[in-house]
C-alpha cells in the first residue's frame, strides 16, 4: 500500500510539472501577442499620423495654387 501511494503521489507530481510546463508555454505565447499587438499598433499611429500629414499638406498646397495666401492656407481653413 505504502508503495502504490508513493507510485499514484509521483504521478501526480509528474502530472502537476507538465500542466505548470503547459501554462509557462501558453502565458509565453500570450506576452508574444500582447507585444506584437503593441508594436503593430504603434506602426498603424504613424502610419496614420503620415497620411494625415500628407493630407494637409495636399490642402495646403491646393489653397496656395488657388491664391490663398502660404500663411493662411497653412492654417488649416477650408474656403468653399
Amino acid at each position: 500500500m505504502m508503495y502504490g501511494e508513493v507510485g499514484r503521489l509521483a504521478d501526480e507530481a509528474i502530472r502537476l510539472s507538465i500542466r505548470q510546463a503547459e501554462n509557462a508555454a501558453l502565458l509565453a505565447v500570450a506576452i508574444q501577442y500582447a507585444w506584437l499587438d503593441v508594436y503593430l499598433e504603434s506602426y498603424r499611429v504613424t502610419g496614420a499620423a503620415m497620411r494625415a500629414e500628407l493630407g494637409q499638406q495636399a490642402r495646403t498646397r491646393r489653397l496656395i495654387q488657388r491664391g490663398v495666401s502660404p500663411i493662411i492656407a497653412a492654417q488649416e481653413l477650408h474656403i468653399v
